[in-house]
């Protein structure tokens, strides 16, 4: 995209004036929210060898998410297409899109998986029971113990540890990918990937195929293709088996990472963590099932951990209809960052906002426009509900019956530009609490 003077985007401040770091291919090498305060919340920059528009705050928030239909994910997201194919819902836009996300909702509306957490539960905390007292890594402990959690409830399927770790790698190594530009085609093309690729594939492959011969099981995955035979949609395999991987993997990667910071983070707030402990010896997982009412502190602990830790702050996107952001348009084509955690960031809605402060949830609301997460409007992130389930029950867990003893610490660090670090590795051992 070139800006022309008929555009208005010629006019616009530009990050590089700054003098700050930056100008480079990685998201994480831009100081955005310099940018933001001393620029506004439009701005053009460089980036990936073109000339991008960044938008963040509120008012980029309402209006990213105000009209999904002026925005191109097929072309923004292209990543997920490659990997997934073509009706993978991250990268579809518009009817195909609103078609795509009803097909999936039997799998992942939160009444879909509400009445999952019982076994949830029990799925975590037995992994919690087998790994006590062993020193372990944290984040890898819960990326695993999550995608079982979902091997025993939305897609049943029979996983060995070493079918396990392949699609534990295969996740971690694409999701790294979708964030690189152009370098995503070497980084996918490495021989390990395309071997677990290549297994994970053949393993849904032939978990769809039993279901279409007629096999059927009590999961959300049998939910989707009953809701679609009445309605009478055709099932088509190629379709099919990229919906059965995001119930097995959605949401699992970021949770884990949101687990094994905020948990750092909570074991160095010991006036919080013991009120937290005390509300937690009241934990059941049936408990839940009226929602986080009784569990107030865990509540906004989790809120916080959000806030702070969130995965994906910067969202590239591709302008598919124009349209008008603080007196300039933005023309069809235009290359944009979409800033939607900035307010996370920002004093004036979050006071001492690098602070680790789970109090400040309790008995008050923040705008919902402040909050950018798990992103907006019809392109929510998709294993939104499921995090909300795991998050709870495995904190819940492992507060109650457990002390979590961390080993040396890396420093992990806040940044508004790309997330929670790649590598934030925390040694870990739960040692089982003495009753009582």
């Amino acid at each position: 995209m070139s800006l022309s003077p008929a555009t208005g985007l010629d006019a616009l401040p530009a990050y590089e004036s700054l003098g700050l770091s930056g100008a480079g291919d990685g998201l994480e090498q831009f100081d955005h929210l310099a940018a933001y305060r001393s620029l506004g919340p439009i701005y053009q920059l460089r980036f990936r060898g073109e000339r991008w528009v960044a938008i963040g705050g509120m008012d980029a928030n309402e209006a990213a998410w105000r009209n999904p239909d002026q925005w191109d994910y097929q072309e923004a997201l292209s990543p997920f297409r490659e990997m997934m194919g073509p009706t993978h819902v991250t990268q579809l836009d518009g009817d195909p899109h609103r078609r795509k996300r009803r097909n999936l909702k039997p799998g992942f509306a939160m009444s879909a998986v509400f009445g999952l957490i019982p076994a949830i539960d029990r799925s975590i905390a037995g992994d919690l029971r087998a790994s006590a007292g062993q020193s372990l890594n944290l984040h890898d402990f819960f990326m695993i113990a999550l995608t079982r959690a979902n091997s025993r409830t939305v897609l049943h399927c029979d996983f060995d540890d070493v079918t396990a770790a392949a699609f534990i790698r295969f996740e971690e190594h694409f999701i790294r990918g979708t964030s690189m530009g152009e370098a995503r085609h070497a980084h996918y093309a490495a021989p390990g990937f395309q071997a677990d690729r290549a297994l994970v594939f053949a393993f849904l492959g032939e978990l769809v195929d039993r279901r279409l011969a007629g096999l059927s099981a009590a999961d959300n995955f049998q939910a989707m293709l009953d809701e679609r035979r009445e309605r009478g949609e055709p099932l088509d395999r190629d379709e099919l088996i990229p919906e059965a991987y995001l119930l097995l993997m959605a949401g699992t990667g970021n949770t884990a990472k949101l687990l094994n910071c905020g948990l750092q983070y909570l074991t160095e707030d010991p006036a919080w963590l013991d009120r937290l402990r005390a509300e937690l010896a009241g934990y059941a997982p049936e408990k839940l099932l009226g929602g986080m009412g009784a569990f107030p502190l865990l509540k906004a602990t989790l809120l916080e951990i959000e806030r702070l830790f969130p995965a994906a702050p910067v969202l590239a996107r591709v302008v598919a209809e124009p349209f008008e952001f603080h007196g300039h348009t933005l023309p069809k084509g235009t290359k944009v960052l979409h800033l939607q955690t900035i307010p996370h960031f920002l004093e004036e809605i979050y006071a001492d906002p690098y602070r680790f402060d789970p109090a400040r949830w309790i008995d008050r609301e923040y705008p919902k426009k402040s909050q950018g997460t798990f992103g907006g409007s019809t392109h929510l992130c998709l294993g939104i509900n499921l995090v909300r389930l795991h998050m709870p029950i495995a904190i819940g867990n492992l507060l109650r019956d457990y002390e979590l003893t961390l080993g040396e610490r890396p420093r992990i660090s806040v940044n508004v530009n790309y997330g929670v670090p790649l590598v934030a590795d925390l040694a870990a051992v739960f040692r089982p609490r003495p009753p009582g």
